[in-house]
């Protein structure tokens, strides 16, 4: 399976009674581990050292590595749904 970069990873439900469930969109795929990668650079650099100066550029190198991981990921189930000759 391909992952999409607006995939939803976790859509909500929400309801205002007495309507009935909709469901909202919540965060794509790639803004989770965007989100993910930011969690982890701040945990392991904090907040202004290097090599991230500032916020700007960790949210910058954030998105880069969860693209990076959506390129990855894609040319591993790329490659196993190729049949071995």
């Amino acid at each position: 399976m391909t992952i999409q970069t607006h995939d939803n990873v976790y859509p909500l439900s929400q309801r205002d009674a007495p309507e009935p469930w909709t469901v909202t969109q919540g965060l794509t795929r790639r803004e989770h581990m965007a989100a993910l990668a930011m969690q982890g650079l701040v945990a392991h650099y904090g907040y202004g050292e290097a090599p991230a100066i500032n916020a700007t550029e960790i949210a910058q190198w954030s998105v880069q590595l969860a693209d990076a991981l959506i390129q990855e990921l894609n040319q591993e189930a790329s490659a196993a749904s190729r049949p071995n000759l």
